[in-house]
């Protein structure tokens, strides 16, 4: 029982005593952790650069999906889109902004000059119509009235009532604002144009025509409406076979391609005001009208020249 004892007690002894290595006293209570290893263990890294890294490492390796190659595919087309268009605008860029506002202004000019065309016809139209109305009631009025012989029975009812059919319709027609549309409003169209283009600096004029160039626009006319009438004639009357081949058909339609009114400022122009643009920038419109009507006119001879019927035929 003693030896067992004192075993124990030497076992106890020997384990109480802390075994400490010569330069190495610290380390048990201080374990020393080298930053390599700390590099290599610290795997817990933040989610945006682990992205990153799966991102670069998949990329040489992982085949590109077919959604990827059409929107590479969509992006090429606009870029090319956007060059052709880039072109485009370069191109209209090149025109010089005088050159633009002239055609403006050409364009201008020409729906003008159609519009004054309409109302001079209205004009004319309702002139007329007005004039034969009061010419024949005027000679009903003196038939009636100042006629040296009695008018009697059913001619003198005749005449009443045309008298009093005219009457109403005049004053109807002045009531109902026929009269201010049709004849007072294009007498002043160009009063009223003026007033509303006043503010672009421009002013539309007449052109006073030479009586050698109203005698030609006279025959033109007549020579066109011939040549419709003609045509028109001729292609009911004659068969369609015959009415395709027919030399009669083909000199009306040259004629009423020659026949043709005058193009240009011929009728109604433009012009600049003088306090508001240079002599050169008004001497440059004319220019620029009168070559864009030169070369308009040369394009219909062009154009007749090849419609007209040619000499061998």
């Amino acid at each position: 029982m003693d030896h067992s004892l004192e075993l124990s007690t030497d076992k106890i002894g020997k384990l109480d005593e802390p075994q400490i290595e010569p330069g190495n006293a610290l380390g048990n209570a201080f374990p020393v952790v080298k930053i390599e290893e700390y590099q290599d263990n610290s795997d817990e890294t933040p989610i945006k650069v682990r992205r990153r890294g799966g991102k670069a490492q998949s990329k040489p390796s992982s085949p590109q999906p077919a959604s990827l190659n059409i929107s590479q595919g969509a992006t090429r087309r606009r870029r090319s889109s956007s060059r052709t268009s880039s072109k485009n605008l370069k191109s209209t860029t090149d025109i010089s902004p005088a050159s633009m506002i002239f055609r403006n202004l050409l364009i201008l000019e020409d729906d003008l000059r159609r519009q004054a065309r309409e109302q001079k016809i209205l004009k004319w139209q309702f002139t007329l119509f007005l004039s034969a109305l009061v010419g024949i009631a005027a000679a009903a009025f003196y038939e009636l009235y100042f006629s040296q012989e009695s008018v009697k029975g059913i001619y003198k009812v005749m005449l009443e009532f045309v008298l009093i059919f005219i009457l109403v319709t005049v004053v109807l027609f002045h009531l109902s604002g026929e009269y201010r549309r049709t004849i007072v409003i294009p007498r002043k169209f160009f009063t009223s144009t003026n007033k509303g283009i006043r503010q672009f600096n421009v002013k539309l004029v007449k052109v006073k025509s030479s009586i050698p160039d109203l005698c030609i626009d006279l025959v033109r006319w007549v020579c066109r409406k011939s040549a419709v009438v003609n045509l028109l004639l001729s292609r009911k009357c004659l068969p369609a076979r015959i009415a395709e081949d027919s030399w009669l058909l083909r000199f009306w339609t040259s004629v009423a391609l020659r026949s043709q009114p005058r193009i240009g400022a011929v009728d109604v122009k433009l012009i600049l005001n003088p306090r508001a643009f240079s002599a050169e920038i008004r001497e440059g419109w004319e220019i620029y009208r009168d070559e864009f009507w030169a070369r308009e006119g040369a394009r219909r001879r062009k154009k007749v020249n090849e419609t007209s019927p040619r000499k061998d035929e």
